[in-house]
């Protein structure tokens, strides 16, 4: 496999937290592409969000996605939404992409009072928008990992398992 893990996962999964963990474990880069968005653009993901429209967003987030791909060595957590791109499903799934997979409810425990998160709204419109990202999750990634009462190190040591790099 390449040199590149991608995590991929709904909103709350935890992918800066197990990406930020892998990459200290492997000695690699670590790349948050949100941040990543934040820096370059000067603004923040919900700004953007508002002032331009989610499809505006989406496009600098494959832009992103495709330059942080080439970089060697490097451990990328994405965004929750990198999956409604069909591009970018066809960039993930060439390279190492996990998807960190949870029930739902502990998702929306973790995000409902998070104001940074521009599509959190209702529980029911969350769902929904969980719902029809599980089967694109599923096409985008090569593993996936059960995360409920894993912990972080649980969550990286199964990842190295299934990628056997190191």
């Amino acid at each position: 496999m390449g040199e590149t893990i991608c995590l991929i996962g709904f909103m709350g999964s935890g992918k800066t937290t197990v990406g930020e963990a892998l990459a200290k474990k492997m000695g690699w880069n670590w790349v948050d592409l949100d941040a990543e968005i934040v820096k370059g653009e000067k603004n923040s993901i919900a700004n953007i969000f508002a002032e331009k429209g989610e499809g505006y967003f989406r496009r600098l987030e494959t832009q992103y996605l495709s330059k942080v791909l080439e970089e060697p060595k490097t451990i990328i957590s994405t965004g929750g939404g990198v999956v409604v791109t069909p591009e970018n499903i066809e960039m993930l799934v060439k390279n190492n992409t996990v998807y960190l997979n949870w029930e739902f409810d502990t998702l929306y425990e973790r995000i409902a009072s998070d104001k940074a998160r521009p599509l959190v709204t209702s529980y029911e419109e969350v769902h929904a928008r969980y719902k029809s990202r599980q089967v694109l999750y599923e096409a985008a990634s090569k593993i996936r990992i059960l995360c409920e009462n894993k912990s972080v190190i649980q969550l990286v040591d199964e990842i190295l398992e299934h990628i056997k790099i190191v």
